[in-house]
């Protein structure tokens, strides 16, 4: 069962390949074969959400990762002019320095990008996972509330 559904994801892949890049399946498998040989982490699946979701692209007849670059621009975006407000924060008598607030992030996310409030929560989310920022005590996940936030570059 399992090697059918992975064959179903690899013909999902190659056929959005096709749509996408205009590349044929034979020369679309040779492209695929060397960015799994670099992105061993990755299986068929990730493969073709990266694509679905428009975070690779097709340049020198390399497959490329846009996922770390999109990453990196909202961390811009967010510690640059117009950003989120970083700053000391007080709470119970306590000062958690060079941070942030949870909810102003989700709404900056939204109102910057034009994006739902649960896709800024997955993005958020995401920068936690990546170890990019984290909850200031470490006790919550990302999430759209009064929770202080801070990037492990103001550590």
């Amino acid at each position: 069962m399992f090697e059918e559904v992975n064959e179903q994801i690899k013909s999902k892949v190659l056929a959005l390949f096709f749509m996408k890049f205009k590349i044929s399946p034979t020369y679309s498998l040779t492209i695929i074969e060397k960015w799994f040989t670099e992105n061993s982490w990755a299986d068929w699946e990730t493969l073709y959400n990266l694509i679905k979701n428009a975070l690779v692209r097709v340049e020198n007849n390399n497959l490329i990762n846009l996922y770390e670059q999109k990453i990196c621009q909202l961390v811009n975006d967010m510690r640059g002019l117009g950003g989120i407000e970083i700053k000391n924060r007080n709470y119970r008598l306590k000062t958690y320095p060079l941070c942030f607030i949870g909810s102003e992030a989700v709404n900056w996310m939204e109102k910057k990008y034009d994006i739902s409030k649960a896709e800024a929560l997955k993005l958020g989310q995401t920068l936690i996972n990546e170890k990019i920022i984290h909850h200031v005590t470490d006790d919550h996940d990302f999430k759209n509330d009064y929770l202080f936030y801070r990037f492990y570059l103001d550590e």
